[in-house]
């Protein structure tokens, strides 16, 4: 589906425009009302065709305003994984909305100092100091050649992190772009945190890990506001950074964190989804680094106050008191990929939203993260982009609803063509062959494979046929 250009702006509209729904590969309709309440949302752009966020597609208009880092864009520069605050209105089928303005922020863009991310695309890299989280469902793009995974970024890449920062600094990636292989001299760089250990003796503190030096700035270039500990700012620097020593600050400025900043008024609703950055104590926890209070109104759904712990992913509808506190409505556990694989399509049933590969029938809905990372590289990529007969090689990230047993898909991307296949999941049996996620692996031309234990999590590389994928590779996940 196309993008809708919708020229009045949302209170203006007093016709109901029927559109045909993107979300999940379906066919069906849906209509974006006059009437709609109004909502502000925060969480990641999971596909196009509109801007979907929260599983609700919302409709850009041409008075829609699209705000990145502080400039005025449009609507194409957005793109998957980023952690975005839509304002707008969403009728009352929760589905179809209207964006009156979308709001995106990084959380850095500078130097890789360290990588230890696995082939599987998972763990941490070091960027400026800050330790940063890849999981399965962090959205990876470069602009730089050979590098076409996370585990390829190099020492002295320059990247941009979108993603969750807690209160105290540690950061899980939505979207990293590797933007350069190295600084050139004069580019900037930066990064944000909350200052530390703060001395104005010899005018430095710290962002996480890394010590900035701002001894050589005047007023011009410094907040106005005195620097403190426990203040959120963004350092830019233009000077040459190798990872060691401090970095020489050009400019600080006080930034209000992407999910802090939107005050609301007393009864005012937000909806967040995210992850969990501090674990539940004393009726409220931390998601996205903000204070979400629970009272006895709250309602939880598919979980219990005991899960909401640091890394697990929630959706919370909650509303401003009368003091400016967040207090949550609703709670309602996601849960988090637990199932990688990637082969070829063997069928799509845009009806039922679901793909096959590897046997495995999967479900892809208005959460899913969609994208087009082969020579294709359509935009607007959604099921009816897929078709067997094209071959078409797809990686997908996925969990198993515990109500149905289906695999829902939180990720799904299109790659090149490719015949190799892969799974990372847990062993389910060992006694007569072996059996990861359900998927009968072949392991005699595999070489080398590690004693294994029912639910040890690995991975598999081969060749998928009839029904076993035929192993060349069996690696313990660490």
């Amino acid at each position: 589906m196309k993008k809708q250009q919708i020229a009045l702006p949302v209170t203006a509209l007093s016709v109901t425009l029927t559109l045909m729904a993107c979300g999940g590969g379906s066919g069906g309709t849906s209509s974006l009302t006059s009437n709609g309440a109004a909502t502000t949302a925060q969480g990641v752009i999971t596909g196009f065709g509109s801007v979907f966020v929260n599983g609700v597609e919302y409709f850009v208009g041409n008075n829609t305003s699209i705000n990145m880092d502080g400039t005025d864009k449009p609507e194409s520069d957005l793109q998957v994984g980023m952690l975005v605050t839509v304002q707008g209105t969403v009728n009352a089928d929760g589905k179809i909305g209207m964006a009156k303005s979308i709001h995106y922020a990084d959380l850095m863009e500078g130097v890789v100092t360290a990588n230890s991310v696995g082939t599987n695309g998972t763990g941490t890299l070091t960027v400026m100091g800050q330790t940063v989280t890849v999981t399965a469902d962090t959205i990876f793009d470069s602009k730089v050649a050979g590098i076409t995974s996370p585990n390829l970024i190099q020492i002295g890449n320059i990247v941009e992190v979108s993603g969750y920062a807690s209160s105290t600094g540690d950061v899980t990636a939505t979207r990293i772009e590797v933007k350069a292989a190295s600084q050139a001299a004069g580019t900037v760089i930066e990064v944000k945190g909350i200052i530390s250990n703060l001395d104005t003796t010899n005018s430095t503190f710290t962002l996480g890990g890394l010590t900035v030096d701002y001894s050589g700035l005047t007023s011009a270039n410094l907040p106005s506001t005195p620097l403190a500990d426990g203040q959120y700012v963004e350092v830019k620097s233009t000077t040459l950074f190798d990872g060691t020593g401090s970095l020489v600050a050009s400019n600080i400025e006080q930034e209000d964190d992407e999910f802090k900043h939107h005050e609301g008024t007393a009864g005012e609703d937000l909806e967040i989804k995210g992850l969990v950055t501090a674990d539940f104590a004393n009726n409220q926890f931390e998601l996205n680094g903000r204070t979400i209070l629970i009272d006895s109104t709250t309602r939880i759904e598919n979980g219990t106050v005991a899960q909401l712990v640091k890394g697990t992913t929630v959706k919370v509808h909650s509303h401003f008191d009368a003091n400016g506190n967040l207090v949550a409505d609703k709670i309602d556990f996601k849960n988090a990929s637990k199932i990688q694989l990637e082969g070829t399509l063997q069928a799509v049933d845009t009806t039922a939203g679901t793909i096959t590969i590897l046997d495995q029938v999967i479900y892809v809905d208005s959460n899913t993260v969609l994208l087009d990372k082969s020579d294709s590289a359509v935009r607007y990529f959604n099921l009816t982009d897929l078709n067997p007969a094209n071959g078409d090689h797809l990686e997908v990230s996925a969990y198993k609803d515990a109500a149905t047993g289906n695999l829902i898909a939180t990720k799904l991307e299109r790659e090149n063509f490719s015949s190799d296949a892969k799974i990372n999941g847990s062993v389910t049996a060992t006694a007569r062959g072996l059996v990861v996620s359900g998927i009968s692996v072949d392991i005699s031309s595999a070489g080398y494979v590690p004693s294994l234990s029912q639910g040890d999590k690995v991975d598999v590389t081969g060749i998928y046929d009839s029904g076993v994928l035929h192993a060349s590779t069996v690696k313990l996940d660490d």
